[in-house]
């Protein structure tokens, strides 16, 4: 009796320790300058494809510009290390458009507003942590 208790206990604690190990990223992106298209945004948990290979991140959304501030939320991920892009893609054709110079002319965005207008945003810039069971981050859109 006494150690089908002791199990018990043990596989009670283990089952509270796993959840304990995932939680919710909630991210607020403001500043739209349209309702045009769909907001793009990816979740990446390491450098190696940041930022341009979204099919290779660990997460994807796609959300609908219906106001100028959405809310997009990534449930159940793992503690760790993580970065955040996204594109206002306001003609929907699933990939930012330049200028003759090379500067968007969609709106976009990471993670630590980590922006630079005529380069890709680094990973090392982008990064934070998921180390408690929600995380809020507010994001701008720059055009």
């Amino acid at each position: 009796m006494l150690y089908s208790l002791f199990l018990a206990f043990q596989l009670f604690q283990y089952s509270i320790q796993e959840t304990e190990t995932t939680g919710t990223i909630t991210v607020e992106v403001s500043e739209f300058k349209n309702t045009d298209g769909h907001l793009l945004i990816s979740l990446f948990n390491s450098a190696e494809h940041f930022p341009d290979n979204a099919e290779e991140s660990f997460k994807n959304k796609k959300v609908e510009v219906d106001q100028n501030k959405l809310e997009v939320v990534f449930e159940n991920v793992p503690f760790g290390e993580y970065a955040l892009v996204f594109l206002h893609d306001e003609n929907e054709n699933g990939e930012m458009d330049t200028n003759f110079v090379g500067a968007p002319k969609e709106g976009y965005g990471a993670s630590n507003d980590a922006v630079n207008t005529f380069s890709a945003p680094k990973y090392s810039d982008a990064k934070f942590n998921l180390n408690s069971k929600t995380k809020e981050i507010s994001l701008k859109v720059f055009y």
